[in-house]
């Protein structure tokens, strides 16, 4: 019997005041290392007057940004030198790069404070009876504990701004799809000239000498702000003209104007002296290279047509189907019965409609043309032709829609995803595009904050592909013996992920190999498909799904078959086939469910269900799998939505409140609790939040940390019983900071957590779902909250026990709410 998915309906009643403590107090990182403590301090103090004379000396003025590195063990909030050091009102962090290292904004003044307050730091290691063992603990100052914390300090420099050169850079801009200009990322936002008399002296030097730096220069230049939503990381487009009268400025507030733009000046010694005064300038945090908008289906479709000609599915007008967005270049008329509507703003000689109509045919047609155990999906979608990416096989077409480059085709992308949302509700976008930059560790790019945003702001998910590896560094087909398949990607290279896939709020996905293919290992990651990690907190892909073999098949070609513009059945292989199958499944999950399902559940009803594909299975490869497919590949929506009676499906949608935490008590089902009053059978749980992020801190981007835990009740307290999905072979106790962001994927939005209890655990059948916060130093929590969703399974892997029953029953009698998720937006109303 089919027991659905069941979400709670009054959340607010498991809300209460949020536990003080944690953190723990004061570490000495050298106790009884007396003599490194010394000359560590002194190091440090060398260090700060080193910084300080550059500083002193500038002619930018005496403000400067210092890189505070900290000891891998005290990467924790509560070891961050903020209490006597880096104080806000001395020498405040503005930012952060890789993981554990702080950015402050110095000037001799304010690190002359510091070194006083390093200076007090005992060199002797202080002991004091602790209270709780009777043992003597190393007690240090405040001082000591923070000058401990710091590995070193460095002035940010140019090396820390450009990885390019200067031939290099000329190159890229040469090519018109770039836009051709320089993105150059700010430490501080610059005020409006009628604000510059609120600035104190050094400030205001610091702003006067950068925009006075292109005056200076005395060449043609435009320099925009550009709209990076964003607000406190401000990034200017900078271009060289060969036209103009010199530099026109348009710093102080983002402009979606388009304009003419005049042809771009390639002369290396007018980019060599921009890159000198930008590379040089304080104020400059980072100087990129724009990126441009590819395909991410680099192994075009073959010309190898299914033996047998098929109709495609009739659209029933009489009944609503499930939504999708095609984000790409056009629909063919192939598919016009079902497409209900166009955002279109390419002229017909710069469409190609390949990419898109292979796309949409997979949502449309995918069961019948490929089998459900690669298209679990029924055939039929609705699909919204967002067509705003051209040929790009046209040199001229990109540029002559898009004369800026990527912002603005981001603003034609959020303008169009608005519209579709606004008009016909579509909550779920494919986004088989990509930017050929791989994804940084410590960085969060300004594409992947503008999507984010997007999504964010239409209570949408776009589906974004991982991308494709080039031929030439494609990996050979995966084994089936583990040892060998770890060291071809040993050997790898360049196949890191493509921006925006480090996306935060929407779901990139990896490709599968297909079923039935021989020469190819079924469901293996595909030969082609790129991997991760993204940013170094969370997991990226998040999915996988099949996207075709990387090795043609004798007859079945990639194994993955769909349509071209004229109708014809023909096989393809790519990332970019792989996102819509997912998306397809968001989409009959929405179309499923009344109501406005949110984005947290969306994304967490695929993470919750989705499985490791057999391939990554081995114990050897549980490590790489995450980089490699995510949380694995989803099931159908029907197999999400409904379970047997030998398992309960809980969905806690709500948002956590500055101050509060969620404690949500239940019983253990009574069927899987043994005759000696031990807790058996498996669960599962999955967390999806929507935490505020900030991009000027790099790796530490994400800024509040949601955690959710499955606790049972012990004699003293309550311990929690799941592990992490990507559990380390081997785990330390206490875990340190650095391996809950690893493994516990602590700070990440997405968790997965779950266990078997085979032989029964604990004392006791009374459990808790346990929810908390924790912030940043010195961030603030939001005020509206942070939304979230946690979703809970318990079963019975022997499959016997009547746990829906079971577990409905106890929570009714305990006074809960619950409600078959489908229809539960009758009731309540964050689903």
């Amino acid at each position: 019997m089919a027991s659905p998915i069941q979400i709670v309906l009054n959340p607010e009643n498991f809300e209460e005041a949020r536990e003080s403590g944690g953190g723990g107090g004061r570490k000495d990182f050298y106790a009884k290392r007396d003599r490194e403590f010394s000359a560590h301090k002194a190091a440090l103090m060398g260090q700060i007057d080193t910084i300080s004379g550059v500083l002193a000396s500038q002619s930018q003025g005496p403000i400067g940004y210092v890189k505070v590195t900290l000891k891998k063990e005290a990467w924790a909030k509560s070891h961050r030198p903020v209490g006597a050091l880096f104080r806000p009102d001395r020498v405040p962090v503005v930012g952060g790069g890789d993981l554990g290292v702080m950015i402050v904004e110095g000037s001799p003044s304010g690190l002359a404070q510091v070194k006083t307050e390093i200076a007090k730091a005992e060199t002797q290691t202080r002991m004091r009876l602790d209270d709780k063992t009777g043992k003597e603990v190393p007690h240090p100052s405040v001082q000591k504990s923070e000058t401990g914390a710091i590995e070193r300090l460095d002035l940010y420099g140019a090396s820390d701004k450009r990885r390019f050169s200067v031939e290099e850079a000329v190159a890229w801009l040469s090519k018109p799809l770039t836009g051709s200009a320089y993105e150059v990322e700010l430490f501080n936002v610059l005020p409006p000239r009628s604000e510059w008399d609120r600035l104190d002296a050094s400030h205001r030097r610091l702003v006067e000498s950068f925009i006075q730096g292109f005056i200076s220069l005395g060449y043609s230049m435009s320099v925009e702000r550009l709209p990076s939503w964003q607000h406190r990381l401000p990034v200017l487009a900078v271009r060289l003209d060969q036209a103009g009268d010199g530099a026109v400025l348009r710093l102080t507030g983002p402009t979606t104007e388009r304009r003419e733009l005049a042809p771009f000046d390639s002369d290396i010694q007018r980019h060599t002296q921009l890159l000198e005064f930008l590379d040089n300038h304080p104020l400059v945090r980072r100087i990129e290279l724009p990126g441009m908008v590819v395909r991410s289906e680099q192994l075009s479709a073959s010309n190898r047509a299914r033996p047998t000609h098929m109709d495609l599915p009739v659209r029933d007008t009489r009944r609503t189907h499930p939504r999708i967005g095609i984000i790409d270049g056009g629909i063919s008329p192939a598919l016009a019965d079902w497409v209900i509507d166009r955002w279109d703003i390419l002229a017909d000689e710069d469409k190609d409609l390949s990419h898109g109509t292979f796309i949409g045919g997979l949502a449309v047609a995918g069961a019948s043309l490929n089998g459900t155990e690669t298209c679990p999906e029924p055939d039929g979608a609705e699909l919204i032709d967002l067509a705003i990416f051209p040929n790009q096989q046209k040199a001229t077409a990109f540029p002559s829609y898009y004369a800026g480059g990527l912002p603005q085709f981001f603003d034609e992308l959020d303008a169009s995803v608005a519209d579709a949302r606004a008009r016909f509700g579509v909550r779920v976008f494919n986004m088989s595009l990509n930017i050929p930059q791989p994804t940084a560790p410590d960085r969060y790019s300004p594409h992947a904050i503008r999507l984010d945003r997007i999504a964010e702001e239409n209570n949408a998910v776009v589906f974004v592909s991982a991308g494709n590896i080039q031929p030439q560094d494609m990996r050979p087909e995966w084994p089936a013996d583990p040892s060998t398949a770890l060291s071809n990607l040993a050997i790898a290279r360049n196949d890191n992920l493509l921006l925006p896939a480090e996306s935060a709020r929407n779901v990139t996905v990896a490709a599968l190999n297909p079923p039935g293919a021989n020469g190819c290992l079924p469901f293996a990651p595909a030969r082609y498909s790129r991997r991760g990690p993204g940013l170094r907190s969370g997991v990226k892909p998040d999915l996988a799904h099949v996207g075709g073999s990387g090795t043609p098949h004798s007859i079945l070609g990639h194994g993955l078959f769909s349509v071209l513009p004229d109708g014809t059945i023909v096989d393809g292989c790519g990332t970019s086939y792989a996102a819509p199958l997912v998306a397809k499944t968001a989409a009959v999950l929405d179309h499923a469910i009344e109501g406005e399902v949110s984005r947290e559940t969306l994304i967490g009803l695929l993470v919750h269900n989705a499985e490791i594909p057999q391939p990554l299975r081995p114990k050897p490869l549980l490590p790489v799998a995450r980089h490699l497919v995510g949380f694995g590949m989803p099931p159908s929506a029907q197999q999400i939505l409904e379970t047997d009676d030998h398992s309960i499906t809980l969905v806690f949608a709500s948002r956590i409140q500055l101050g509060q935490q969620i404690n949500f008590r239940f019983s253990w089902p009574a069927s899987l609790v043994t005759p000696e009053g031990k807790c058996r059978g498996h669960a599962k749980l999955t967390l999806v939040s929507t935490p505020p992020l900030d991009a000027r801190f790099g790796s530490e981007f994400v800024r509040v940390n949601v955690n959710a835990t499955l606790q049972q009740e012990q004699e003293k307290g309550w311990k929690g019983r799941l592990d992490p999905l990507y559990l380390p072979s081997t785990r330390t106790s206490p875990a340190v900071e650095s391996v809950l962001i690893e493994h516990d994927l602590k700070w990440s939005p997405v968790k997965v957590f779950e266990k078997t209890f085979a032989r029964g655990v604990g004392p006791s059948s009374n459990w808790r779902l346990f929810v908390e916060y924790l912030t940043r130093a010195g961030e603030i929590m939001p005020e509206g909250g942070v939304p979230f969703t946690a979703i809970l399974t318990i079963s019975d892997p022997g499959g016997e026990g009547a746990v829906f029953n079971d577990m409905r029953q106890s929570l009714q009698a305990i006074g809960t709410q619950i409600a078959d998720i489908r229809t539960a937006a009758r009731i309540t109303p964050r689903v």
